[in-house]
């Protein structure tokens, strides 16, 4: 099975570009669609992820008709070319040719409650008019392993949300304690503390929950990644059910709250 088409280029679940008539001043994103409001009676807003601008929130009049060119492109998980128009300081979806639709990720539960907490970590990094390239990347190839790759969509996760955690700066200590800088690599009694930051040695570990040696090597050598080879990752079950719940407890002491599809996938996986 073809896993997936690179920036640029269709995909196999793509359209023909669609068009609302192109006004005189626009601007084309690259972009991944990771959230939607309806608004009016047919109308929704976009949240887009953009390769050149970071986030953009755009809304698509009439993509809610049953015959709106726009339909197919105003939908999460969208990867394609955004064509927008200003208007009152405001942008609107003009036209999109949607390379890629990741549609395979709607047939499979798992896989859709996966995709959808990427999209919503995504929503919470990212910022207007900051372009996030490594995250973009982040999301364009998960997304893609998601539909045609051969990975376990919980290896898939955790891979993710390691390399999400290193991208927006909060990447947990694996290699030393987080409290006293101890290395932990040949240390065994080892913990995994989210106020910490990280990994704890045995003299620091008070309370902390216990974490093993093949864990932690596992979250190091899936920050070394290239995004591109994140589909050959098969964790072990130990590591795997250490992981897991060590990185959920992190991320929301990062974030400072619970995302809610992190959540629901969370209950989804017990």
């Amino acid at each position: 099975m073809k896993p997936f088409a690179g920036f640029g280029q269709s995909g196999p679940h793509h359209s023909a570009a669609v068009n609302r008539g192109v006004p005189m001043q626009n601007k084309t994103l690259t972009a991944i669609v990771t959230h939607y409001v309806n608004y009016r009676e047919s109308d929704r807003i976009l949240t887009l992820f953009s390769l050149q601008s970071g986030r953009a929130d755009v809304k698509a009049e009439g993509c809610r008709r049953p015959k709106s060119r726009l339909l197919t492109a105003s939908q999460p998980f969208v990867y394609g070319e955004f064509v927008l128009f200003k208007s009152r300081g405001k942008y609107s979806l003009n036209s999109c040719e949607v390379r890629e639709s990741f549609y395979p990720i709607r047939d499979d539960y798992d896989k859709f409650a996966a995709g959808s907490a990427m999209l919503s970590l995504c929503n919470e990094a990212v910022q207007p008019e900051e372009p996030n390239e490594p995250l973009f990347s982040l999301l364009y190839h998960s997304l893609s392993f998601l539909s045609y790759g051969s990975i376990d969509a919980q290896d898939l996760m955790i891979c993710f949300l390691i390399r999400y955690l290193n991208i927006i700066g909060f990447c947990p200590s694996v290699t030393k304690c987080a409290n006293c800088g101890k290395d932990v690599r040949t240390e065994s009694n080892i913990a995994f503390s989210p106020e910490a930051g990280g990994a704890l040695c045995a003299l620091c570990s008070f309370r902390a929950e216990p974490i093993s040696s093949l864990a932690l090597e596992a979250m190091r050598r899936i920050i070394l990644l290239d995004d591109k080879s994140i589909d050959r990752v098969r964790l072990p079950e130990k590591a795997k059910t250490q992981l897991w719940p060590h990185l959920l407890s992190y991320v929301r002491h990062v974030l400072g709250h619970p995302v809610k599809s992190l959540t629901i996938l969370s209950e989804h996986l017990k």
